[in-house]
């Protein structure tokens, strides 16, 4: 009898490890639900990549319900440590059926590219709708990064843009299809953003 308990115990014990094990392997980490500005709930659930041989460590800001649809994909690329403003602008736009990911980003815009093209594959986005976000301190990187990604992306909004060298000149040739938010527009960012997603079909 002992023998029988101890056997099944092993046998939970392994398929724990396992089911663990996929957790870690898939880069989903804990989930938890937090509350958008208008009440509706949002999963967070982190979501990270390896790309190039370093891991990108982000979270996904998901609208919780029914997950076989396919939806509209922002992807925050913001300074890291600065997460506040960010994941307030994400959990906003997920009750008007967006999905968000944000990351504070150290990587090139090749790592950014190859970073969008990763999130576009998840079976939750839509790949056809796609935007990017910078701030001022990842506005060279996502500039440039829209440049290799091309129709890959269905627009690009830039928060307190301060590009440089070829990224200045990406952004002073394109900058009428950008969106751009200024300091004294942070507090109605979420409203442009909104308006700039609607008229590019991404909201529902």
């Amino acid at each position: 009898m002992k023998k029988i308990v101890l056997s099944i115990v092993s046998v939970i014990l392994v398929a724990l490890l396992a089911i663990l094990g996929l957790n870690i392997y898939s880069g989903h980490g804990p989930r938890e639900r937090v509350k958008a500005p208008d009440g509706s709930s949002v999963v967070v659930e982190e979501l990270s990549y390896y790309i190039r041989g370093g891991k990108v460590f982000g979270k996904v800001y998901k609208p919780e319900g029914d997950s076989s649809w396919k939806l509209p994909m922002v992807v925050y690329l913001h300074e890291p440590l600065k997460t506040d403003f960010p994941e307030s602008v994400l959990k906003s736009l997920v009750g008007d059926g967006v999905v968000g990911y944000a990351t504070g980003f150290r990587g090139t815009d090749s790592d950014a590219a190859a970073l969008v093209k990763r999130i576009s594959r998840e079976d939750f986005v839509e790949d056809r709708m796609v935007f990017l976000i910078g701030d001022a301190a990842t506005s060279d990187v996502v500039l440039l990064a829209a440049s290799r990604l091309g129709h890959r992306i269905q627009g690009l909004i830039l928060v307190e843009p301060n590009p440089t060298g070829k990224a200045r000149d990406i952004y002073q040739i394109y900058s009428k299809e950008f969106l751009t938010i200024g300091s004294s527009e942070k507090g109605k960012a979420v409203g442009l953003i909104k308006d700039y997603l609607d008229e590019r079909g991404a909201l529902k």
